[in-house]
């Protein structure tokens, strides 16, 4: 890894940060479209807001802000977010925007007060811990980018061995049950993949802001292309594109990264929405006035 940065033309510290960045893009990217084709997206934003009293929870439980135990933390407490919102819909008979509303606020709140409980500790050892809040992509060290590496890189293998049936599951759920798949399988494997990407990117991005990251770049890979098997490459290269740009263009202007990458994965999307060749807004914009021309036009000779 080390010999890869010094490649860079960059500084060591903006190399890692540039690297990593584009590393949990393109993961977040590749991983997103298996929530958001099936209607996850905000599934997603509550488990990210879960991992916040992960995080506080992890900390009070060790004394000690190590990232790899305050990671467990938050990946623990949002699957506990997850499991919630399953149980709200299924058992609660509770409809699932609701549900999703109830465990985002109530998962934030609980975040917030154990963030304020351990500001009021006076604890030296918890400085830092409202970076998750917002992300804070400047603390990235080798070590993060190789976590982030391996961890990710089991997901994107799971998704290659499980991809035919993934597919099937986001386009045709009842396919995987006649098939002999239970629904629950399909839940839990979309979960742990949402779970993976939502862990990896609170510490950069944040938990308030991860969402964005999952979605925006789906969302720019879905106006070029309607093919699963394209759609997540491409959705993981507009994710890279927009984390090692927006860590690039934060440290030089000296603004958060996290939101530069979010601001910047949004402008690509909205890009792509206006000016993808098939399905952007002005090229259906212009073929129905190509289309109504050639109506006039034929209208006019037949007369």
């Amino acid at each position: 890894m080390n010999a890869l940065l010094d490649l860079l033309p960059l500084p060591y510290p903006e190399a890692v940060v540039a690297t990593g960045s584009a590393v949990l893009g393109f993961i977040a990217g590749s991983l997103a479209p298996f929530a958001v084709l099936r209607g996850r997206a905000m599934f997603g934003d509550a488990m990210s807001h879960g991992t916040l009293p992960g995080v506080a929870l992890a900390f009070l439980f060790v004394g000690v802000k190590d990232p790899a135990v305050l990671l467990v933390g938050a990946a623990i407490c949002a699957l506990g977010a997850a499991a919630l919102m399953i149980g709200l819909e299924r058992a609660g008979r509770t409809a699932p925007d609701a549900a999703i509303g109830i465990t985002l606020s109530a998962s934030f709140a609980l975040g917030i007060v154990l963030l304020t409980h351990i500001a009021q500790g006076g604890s030296g050892q918890q400085s830092g811990l409202d970076a998750y809040l917002f992300g804070q992509a400047a603390g990235m060290v080798v070590r993060d980018v190789w976590f982030t590496l391996i961890l990710g890189g089991l997901a994107l293998l799971a998704i290659v061995v499980f991809f035919r049936l993934l597919r099937s599951a986001s386009f045709d759920p009842q396919f995987s049950a006649v098939a002999g798949v239970p629904t629950w399988t399909i839940d839990a494997a979309s979960t742990a993949l949402l779970v993976i990407a939502v862990v990896l990117g609170v510490r950069t991005v944040g938990a308030i802001l991860m969402v964005a990251l999952l979605v925006a770049p789906c969302v720019a890979a879905r106006a070029l292309t309607n093919r699963l098997g394209t759609l997540v490459p491409v959705s993981g290269a507009i994710g890279a594109l927009a984390g090692v740009s927006g860590a690039l263009l934060a440290g030089r202007a000296g603004l958060p990264t996290g939101p530069v990458i979010v601001l910047l994965a949004t402008a690509f999307a909205a890009a792509a929405l206006l000016f993808a060749p098939r399905r952007g807004v002005l090229s259906r914009a212009w073929r129905r006035h190509a289309a109504r021309s050639a109506r006039l036009e034929s209208e006019q000779v037949s007369r």
